[in-house]
This record gives C-alpha cells, sequence and structure tokens, in this order.
C-alpha cells in the first residue's frame, strides 16, 4: 500500500465546510471527508510548525515538547524506517523552515522538490525601486513585505502561486512513479499560511465589495489596538480565500490519483498543523495562549479498504500518533530505536479502542515572557511564564506555572474557551494539572521544569531565548518595525 500525506500549514479545523463552517466553500475537503475517517478532536502537541513536524516525523512529543530547531543527525524518521522496507521516499514541499537555515528534514527522504518562494524562503534578491501599500505601517515588517515582493511580483496566473505550484509538482510525480510497488509521499504545503494573497477571483467570491485597506500580511498582536473591525474581518475572509484556493488544489491531486488507479492501494492522509486567531480572544495572530482556534486541527484519512469511511471520531490524537498509525496500516513493526510516545489512530478506526489518551497536551517548552512588545508575546496581559493548553474530554485547562493564572472552561458550552470556570470546577482543573505532570514526567523533561509545573515559579532562573524566538527578533518585530515612509516599501 501506498501512503501520500497532505500538511497544509495554518488551516483551521473550523474553516472546512464539513467541519460545521456554512460560510467557507471547500468542496474537495467536504467530499473527502464522506470517504475518509475524521478526527473531530485532533490537537497540536509541540507547537508550532517546525516542532510539529518533528512530532510527526519521530512519533514522540519531545521533553516534553520539540524546540524550533534542525531535525537531529541522529534522530531515527518514520521516512527512513518506510526506507529500510522498501519504500521509495519523497518530499514535496513549499514551508521554507524545512529546509532553509540547514533545518534537514529533507534528510530522511529518498528525494525532495521545493517549491520556492513562500514567506520566509531566501529565494530572491531583486531590486525594486518602492512599493506601494496601503496600511502598511499595519503589516508584518518592511523587510518582510520588501522579500514578499520579490518573490510575488512576476505571478500572472493562478499557476504561478505557491500552493498551485505545489499541487501541480505533486500530481506530476504521481505520474512519473506510479510504477513503483510501494511509496510515502510527504506533501508540506505552506498555504494558508500568511500572506494572505490568492488571486483575485477567490477573494471576490468573500469580498467582492471591501474598499478599505487590505492587510494581508499582518502584524502580530491584539486586534483592537491597530486593525479596525472592517479590516479585521476582511483579513479573516482573505484567509477563507486562500483556503478555498487550497481546496481547489487538493482536488486536481486526488483527481490525480483516480486518473493514475491508485485509489484502490493509496491511503490519503490529510490535515492541518494548527491555526490562526482572526480577532477572537482579541489577537491577530497564532501566538499566545493556545485556544482552539490554534490548538485545534483538522485530520482526515482515506484508506484504500474503505475502513471507517464517513466516520467521525472524537478520540484525542495528537502529531506523535502519525508515525505509529502509518506503521500500523503497512503492516511494519515500531522499532525500538524510534521510542514512540504515539498510538494508532487505526485502532480507533477498527474499533479496537475507543480512546488513546485522557488529555491532548499543546505547548511550547516552558518560556518566559519579559517583553510584551514581541510578537511571541501576543496575547499575554502580563510577563511571566507561558501556558500549556491541557485538553479532556469535557474541559480544558489553560496551565500556567503561577497557580493563580490558570484558568478552566467548559467545552461542550464554552467550545471557544471564553469563560472562566475554575471557580466552581477546581477538581476538575486538578485532574487535567495531574495530567500534564505525569506528560512531563513520561517526556523525560528537565528536572526544573517538572519542578516548575509542580512548585511554582519560585527559585526557577528563565531559560535563555529559544532558536525561535531568536529566529524572529532577527527578522525584525512585526508591531515595532514601521515603514520608511507613509503607504511606501522600499528596496
Amino acid at each position: 500500500m501506498n501512503v501520500v500525506f497532505i500538511m497544509n500549514d495554518t488551516w483551521r479545523y473550523d474553516h472546512v465546510g464539513v467541519n460545521g463552517n456554512d460560510w467557507i466553500h471547500t468542496p474537495v475537503l467536504d467530499q473527502f471527508a464522506t470517504e475518509s475517517a475524521v478526527f473531530d478532536r485532533s490537537y497540536i502537541g509541540s507547537f508550532a510548525t517546525v516542532p510539529c513536524r518533528h512530532d510527526l516525523m519521530k512519533g514522540r512529543y519531545g521533553a516534553p515538547f520539540h524546540d524550533w530547531g534542525p531535525l537531529e543527525w541522529d534522530a531515527l524518521t518514520l521516512p527512513e524506517v518506510l526506507r529500510d522496507n522498501g519504500y521509495v521516499t519523497m518530499l514535496i514541499n513549499d514551508t521554507p523552515h524545512l529546509i532553509n537555515f540547514g533545518y534537514g528534514f529533507d534528510r530522511p527522504f529518498h528525494a525532495w522538490e521545493m517549491i520556492r518562494g513562500n514567506e520566509v524562503d531566501r529565494w530572491r534578491t531583486d531590486h525594486f525601486d518602492k512599493l506601494e501599500l496601503p496600511g502598511v505601517s499595519k503589516f508584518r515588517s518592511s523587510a518582510s513585505m520588501a522579500q514578499w515582493h520579490r518573490q510575488a511580483m512576476d505571478r500572472q496566473t493562478e499557476d504561478d502561486y505557491c500552493a498551485p505550484r505545489v499541487m501541480k509538482s505533486v500530481s506530476d510525480w504521481l505520474e512519473r512513479n506510479a510504477g513503483h510497488d510501494k511509496f510515502f509521499l510527504w506533501v508540506d504545503s505552506f498555504d494558508p499560511h500568511e500572506p494572505w494573497d490568492p488571486p483575485q477571483h477567490y477573494v471576490d467570491r468573500y469580498a467582492p465589495d471591501y474598499a478599505g485597506d487590505s492587510i494581508f500580511w499582518p502584524a502580530y498582536g491584539k486586534s483592537s489596538e491597530y486593525l479596525t473591525p472592517a479590516e479585521q474581518a476582511h483579513i479573516s475572509k482573505l484567509f477563507a480565500a486562500e483556503c478555498t484556493m487550497c481546496d481547489t488544489h487538493i482536488g486536481r491531486v486526488l483527481e490525480k490519483i483516480d486518473n493514475l488507479g491508485l485509489r484502490e492501494n493509496t491511503m490519503v492522509v490529510i490535515m492541518s498543523d494548527h491555526g490562526h486567531y482572526f480577532g477572537e480572544h482579541d489577537l491577530q495572530s497564532k501566538a499566545g495562549p493556545l485556544y482552539p482556534e490554534v490548538s485545534r486541527q483538522f485530520l482526515m484519512i482515506r484508506h484504500p479498504e474503505g475502513i471507517a469511511a464517513g466516520k467521525r471520531f472524537q478520540a484525542l490524537v495528537q502529531p506523535a500518533d502519525f508515525v505509529p498509525t502509518i506503521l500500523d496500516a503497512l503492516g511494519i513493526d515500531v522499532p525500538d530505536e524510534i521510542d514512540i510516545q504515539g498510538d494508532s489512530w487505526l485502532s480507533l478506526m477498527r474499533g479496537d479502542k475507543r480512546s488513546l489518551r485522557r488529555a491532548a497536551i499543546s505547548g511550547w517548552n516552558a518560556r518566559y515572557i519579559d517583553d510584551l512588545d514581541s510578537p511571541l508575546a501576543g496575547g499575554y496581559d502580563r510577563t511571566g511564564w507561558t501556558p500549556v493548553t491541557v485538553t479532556g474530554r469535557d474541559f480544558a485547562l489553560l496551565d500556567y506555572p503561577e497557580p493563580d493564572r490558570r484558568t478552566l472552561f467548559h467545552l461542550p458550552t464554552d467550545p471557544g474557551m471564553n469563560t472562566d470556570v475554575i471557580g466552581d470546577h477546581s477538581g476538575e482543573a486538578e485532574k487535567l494539572h495531574t495530567e500534564l505532570l505525569h506528560f512531563l514526567r513520561r517526556g523525560k523533561a528537565p528536572r526544573w521544569m517538572q519542578k516548575l509545573w509542580r512548585d511554582g515559579p519560585a527559585g526557577i532562573e528563565p531559560p535563555a531565548k529559544s532558536q525561535f524566538e531568536m529566529h524572529v527578533d532577527q527578522r525584525g518585530r512585526p508591531l515595532s518595525s514601521t515603514p520608511q515612509d507613509g503607504n511606501v516599501v522600499s528596496a
């Protein structure tokens, strides 16, 4: 059996029509869901893009989470296990973080292809005189917008955009490689991650009459402090337009699979890594506490034998489950060296199990916010330690090391996690906090980190900045970066 895995970065669970959204247009995924097992309660483990890929590649969370950093040379990964078992393995991606800066996520595969030009991809240095960009003070840094312009200025048709180019490459690869006995294809499509700049015909579906500034790559921050309600609403429509474009081109890949006669022997997994805030919790970002708009993923699995087709599952699942799921589906034993922390989704699909865990744990490794102007501080109203989100069956806990900051939410009546009920359900909060402590021990978190959540922050010095924090700071802080001249970005 072959496997095609399609990852879409930043695609929110609730921005797929079949997941209850009555205004977004995603007909391809809606149809795919009727043929697939759909997991309604999939939550990120290690946040965000790069840490999540570590979870997916290695079948484990890290210690307790993976940091934002390169793939370790000595890490045993899923593609390598599959190579040892006779699979042809391929990575096609435009997610720049996986390859840029020597991050090495290409290493485990037989071959890889990167579609150039998305977000921070260091692709072009082309000179231009100036860029007129109305509202640019509300955008990401001037340097980022200049880079965007260099990479996008020669696009003429829809097929010149990154998501269509990725899926065209995938379709071509499938046609050239359909003759292999068995293959594993990992497709890592960065869209619908920002910037949200799809062709205008997609935007017109959602905002045909909008006349204000189109802030298609906004700075991170609190929405009410720098965006008008109309601007924030338009940003969410730009995101929806990007999702519809992605849905369209995923459809071309699925059609190619059918036309090549591969449906009968190919399992297709489509998922997102996390979401984004569009004004919820007064945020325009993905930084800050992990509420479900960001922590929740969409996840669908179409098995060639039709296992669990059209069924929806409420069990808590996470990216660390991906490796054991693929190996289970292919009948390959899990090597001891890979040190799996996840469990197989197939066990749920076949009906062998009803659940895999009591709680889903989502977060960064412990970080201390000491600068509320930093883009990574979005959503925090005071300095201090960042929380971990512990999601159970009925309750979710924002678990700060400082006990007085913890907040609890009742998900059946408050799915957006807006009303703190910890005063009425302290016992439920304690149960979820205990799950986090168990998770830290199982994940071999450093002793100081276990002590931080067990005993509180007294006497614990904050760690040095993570690679991700340094990486972001080197590229300018969105809220403090200002254009050189009004609406003009200079080269």
